[in-house]
């Protein structure tokens, strides 16, 4: 688990400064009691940026017993595209050795709340008509446990495998609501609960010192449907046309807002924040499954490098993604360890469930992600 990247958007304001803070004295409180038996203390950070996506993350992981107990404190902050608020993590997990082969995880998240504001139709003086608003959020909290087991020998072939399952609950809120020069007046609010979970597999094969076959897959199980939990009702749907001259502009208007809550969702609720990097992508939507096969080659004991490839396909009628990415990694010395990879993404979205006529729309977006850590 150490050194593993975790991700997550840049921090920004007074809140992000505050709990960047609050994580890295948890960390040194946490690291005093661990070197004072005789544990290590490791410190990573990592940045993914795309075209309008950001992502920063801070991890410790801290060694409680020899090779036996860590523990981990991370903070992620995540923003999927501009106009849209960024999205805090806090986590905290241990990780238990039992033996040489085994390893199990337990580890709970939480999401802070947050709100994001969008103009869906500006006012109209010379009509006399206000402009239309809507305010959407979510948090979130989530519990993952997980095994691993490694075969831990000194053949030509070695192998290993985990599996693991989350459960993530998500209040979704929504709120329509006229602005003018007078202030707001409420039109429409609601709130939904989505239950998550998430099952996944891994699989890895070790052959010899220098290559490194590993295959990883997950499923997203949904409480409800991920595209009509937290979004607008028949009624506001109603309520909205009457706001215009049109049906078809209300229509236009509506569509534009389902796909930036979609886009917005698509990080949170389909994936975990801090596992978006140049590896996996970026989602735009609730995902169904994912898949991804990775080939590892050491042609030194100090450099490592990575070629995967990630399927995702979204819930029916959202489409599908390819992520094919290189990650390199590059040991300085004992305790100073780098990464940086790079990824391009396709996107085919819509008419991917057999039932509509029109054919998918594709998309292809890059993404840059750079690491490192520090064992102390």
């Amino acid at each position: 688990m150490q050194g593993e990247p975790r991700l997550a958007f840049r921090p920004t304001g007074r809140l992000a400064r505050g709990l960047a803070v609050l994580m890295f004295a948890a960390t040194v409180l946490a690291a005093a009691p661990a070197r004072a038996g005789a544990g290590d203390v490791t410190a990573s950070t990592e940045v993914s940026a795309g075209r309008d996506f950001r992502a920063w993350s801070l991890l410790g992981d801290v060694e409680l017993r020899d090779d036996a107990t860590f523990l981990t404190v991370g903070y992620t902050v995540a923003r999927p595209e501009k106009g849209t608020a960024p999205t805090h993590q806090l986590a905290l997990g241990v990780d238990q050795a039992l033996g040489d082969h085994w390893l199990v995880s337990a580890s709970a998240s939480v999401g802070l709340p947050k709100s994001t504001h969008v103009v869906v139709a500006p006012a109209r003086p010379r009509l006399g008509l206000p402009g239309l608003d809507a305010r959407t959020g979510y948090s979130s909290q989530a519990l993952l446990l997980s095994a691993a087991y490694d075969s831990a020998g000194f053949s030509g072939v070695e192998y290993g495998l985990d599996a693991g399952v989350s459960l993530t609950r998500y209040p979704l809120s929504r709120e329509l609501f006229l602005a003018n020069r007078a202030g707001e007046a409420p039109l429409y609010a609601r709130e939904e609960l989505l239950w998550i979970a998430r099952p996944s597999l891994g699989a890895r094969v070790l052959l010899g010192l220098r290559w490194e076959l590993g295959l990883r897959a997950g499923l997203t199980l949904y409480s409800d449907d991920p595209l009509s939990a937290g979004q607008f009702t028949d009624a506001e749907v109603a309520e909205l046309a009457r706001r215009f001259e049109s049906a078809v502009e209300a229509r236009r208007a509506l569509l534009g807002l389902r796909e930036r809550i979609n886009r917005d969702l698509g990080s949170g609720l389909a994936r975990r924040v801090s596992d978006v990097n140049a590896t996996t992508g970026i989602p735009t939507a609730p995902s169904r499954f994912d898949l991804k096969p990775s080939l590892t080659w050491r042609p030194h004991p100090a450099v490592r490098g990575q070629l995967s490839y990630a399927f995702t396909r979204y819930v029916p009628g959202e489409g599908l993604s390819h992520v094919l990415a290189t990650r390199w990694t590059v040991r300085l010395g004992a305790p100073v360890r780098v990464w940086a990879s790079v990824a391009v993404q396709q996107d085919h979205l819509g008419g991917q469930d057999g039932s509509e006529a029109e054919e998918p729309s594709r998309v292809r977006s890059g993404l840059v992600t750079v690491g490192g850590e520090y064992t102390f």
